[in-house]
């Protein structure tokens, strides 16, 4: 029954992540039609458009995909509720539902800065889940998982993701004396 609940809540994640993934890739080509717009300007009826109407009209198209990423941040935090409520009205075996998430940002690659690559500790209650990892270099991102059993990895976790990993445990650890103290 447990595994039913993690296969939903997968599911609800990999939907979230795909809606994601649908709406930065309509804002990016946005703003790759905008970048060409500035770089070679547009012909209209009054001939060559002005840097500045180019500019504000890109303004406008960049407000318009910032409420479509606000629109998206309300979906996936609704999504979120209804897993969580979902998890919490019938989860009788709590121990096999996912829990407990830690996730470490830094700079993978020498050159790459912003702290774009990140490793996520996704663990129950018995530290048993998954790391995944997407280190982002210049001209590619590629992503790892790596299966958790106990605390410990199936295969060698890097310090990013031991790190991620212990993060987690340590805040089961002060969820469960929490719970006995309350």
């Amino acid at each position: 029954m447990s595994t039913t609940y993690v296969a939903v809540f997968a599911l609800i994640m990999a939907y979230v992540a795909l809606v994601a993934a649908y709406c930065a890739l309509r804002t990016l080509a946005k703003v790759r039609r905008a970048t060409t717009l500035l770089a070679r300007g547009t012909r209209g009826e009054q001939g060559q458009e002005s840097l500045l109407e180019a500019t504000s009209r890109h303004a406008e198209l960049t407000t318009a995909a910032l409420q479509e990423l606000a629109e998206l941040r309300e979906f996936t935090a609704s999504a979120r509720e209804e897993a969580l409520a979902a998890a919490q009205a019938g989860a009788a075996d709590v121990a096999g539902v996912l829990q407990h998430v830690a996730l470490v940002r830094y700079d993978a690659f020498p050159g790459v800065s912003g702290r774009m690559s990140f490793s996520l500790a996704l663990l129950d209650e018995r530290g048993d889940g998954v790391t995944i990892s997407a280190l982002a270099g210049q001209s590619d991102t590629r992503v790892y998982a790596k299966g958790v059993a106990a605390g410990k990895g199936e295969h060698e976790l890097s310090p990013e993701e031991a790190q991620a990993v212990t993060s987690a445990l340590q805040k089961q650890r002060g969820g469960l004396l929490a719970r006995k103290a309350g």
